[in-house]
C-alpha cells in the first residue's frame, strides 16, 4: 500500500506559489510567512519576513523556501522539472547526465497503437 504524506509546510508553500503565480502577492506572502514564522519560532532574529511583492522576487523566496524547508524529501527534482530549471541547476550541480527528455516519460507503444494516431510519442523517445 503506497500512502503519500504531505506535510502542512508543502500545504501552504504550494498555495504560495499558486497565489503568486495568479498575480496575488498578499495572499502569497501569508502563506509564505506561516511556514517562516514556525521555522523562526520565538527567535525573531532570524528569518526575516518576506515583503516584496514583485512577482519575480517573491517567486525566488518561495522557491527558496522549498529548497531549504523540504530538503530531504525528495521533492527538489520534480520541483526543478516543473519549474523548468532542471537542466541548467543539474548541470551546473556536476549532474551533466540530465537531458530535456527526462521530464517526460515515454507513452507505452501499446497504448499509442490502441489510440489510433491520437497519441504521439514525446519527444526524444
Amino acid at each position: 500500500m503506497n500512502i503519500r504524506i504531505l506535510r502542512i509546510s508543502e500545504m501552504y508553500l504550494i498555495a504560495a506559489e499558486a497565489a503568486n503565480e495568479l498575480g496575488n502577492a498578499a495572499e502569497a506572502i501569508n502563506y509564505l510567512e506561516q511556514v517562516r514564522a514556525r521555522a523562526r519560532g520565538n527567535n525573531t532574529d532570524v528569518l526575516p519576513k518576506v515583503t516584496t511583492t514583485d512577482q519575480v522576487a517573491l517567486r525566488n523566496a518561495i522557491r527558496h523556501e522549498r529548497r531549504v524547508e523540504l530538503a530531504m524529501e525528495w521533492d527538489r527534482f520534480y520541483d526543478l522539472v516543473r519549474w523548468g530549471t532542471a537542466r541548467e541547476v543539474l548541470h551546473a550541480a556536476g549532474k551533466t547526465g540530465y537531458q530535456d527528455k527526462h521530464a517526460l516519460l515515454p507513452l507505452p507503444q501499446a497504448e499509442i497503437d490502441k489510440s489510433n494516431g491520437v497519441l504521439i510519442q514525446n519527444p526524444n523517445y
